[in-house]
Order: C-alpha cells, then structure tokens, then sequence
C-alpha cells in the first residue's frame, strides 16, 4: 500500500526534517495587524519584537482548503492519505481535516483518507509524526 502521511505545522519539525520524512504538510497561519502570515513568513525574533511593541497576534486553525490542498497531490498520484491532525482539544484544525476528507473522498472514490485527532501538539504531535513516518518506511 503506498500512502502520504500529512500533517499540519502545528508539529514543530524542522524543514530538514519534513523533507526527509516526505511530508505533505497544511500551514497554520497568524494574523497580526490585519495581515495574515503563513508559516515561515515571519521569523520569531520579528513576532517577539511586535509583541514587544504591544501587537497581539492570533493564531488560526488549517482550513478545509488548506487540508485539501495538502492531501490532493498525493491522491492524484494514486496515493492514499494518513492525516495526523493537532488536537482537537486545542483547534478547530482536526474538524476541518476530516471536512476536507470527506470532500476529497467523493472526488477520489477509490482512494482511503484517515484523519486522527492526535490529542498532541507541538513537539509531541511531531513525535507521533515521526514515528508513524518510521512505521511506514518500516512496511
């Protein structure tokens, strides 16, 4: 069975290591002063130097659409998807990948999509990742 795990940037791996494990991955994104700002298009020393001057950023959940556009390519390629979502305790970003599936499920029938709530974030939810990574390599 070949398959895609996804996850979203919750996890707190590196780049490094999201290449090398083969991840698709569903940004998280920040607003701040009305702008929204994917993952990677600010550096933490500028988020820290706003939240000096008083700014609040907020974060927000991974949308249906963003999930979407993190599973599709590997079901097009006739892959199968494993989605490894933050927790649901914590985000809206769980429910939004199983609606994603769901909408993607009726335009790839012959396609499986797991979504799990992995109740974990951050570094955890990246170990979880990591070792469902090494699983699947392992067969």
């Amino acid at each position: 069975m070949s398959f895609k795990i996804v996850t979203d940037s919750c996890c707190d791996l590196s780049a490094e290591m999201i290449a090398e494990l083969e991840l698709g991955i569903a940004p998280l994104s920040l607003e701040l002063d009305g702008r929204a700002y994917r993952e990677g298009e600010m550096t933490p020393a500028e988020l820290y130097a706003h939240m000096r001057n008083g700014k609040l950023p907020k974060t927000a959940a991974v949308n249906p659409d963003g999930w979407a556009g993190a599973m599709e390519d590997a079901l097009k390629q006739g892959k199968d998807v494993l989605v490894l979502a933050f927790s649901s305790g914590l985000s809206t970003t769980y429910q939004s990948a199983v609606i994603a599936a769901k909408e993607l499920q009726e335009i790839y029938p012959d396609r499986k999509i797991f979504v799990v709530d992995t109740l974990c974030a951050a570094l955890g939810q990246g170990l979880l990742v990591h070792y469902a990574c090494k699983k699947r390599d392992a067969g």
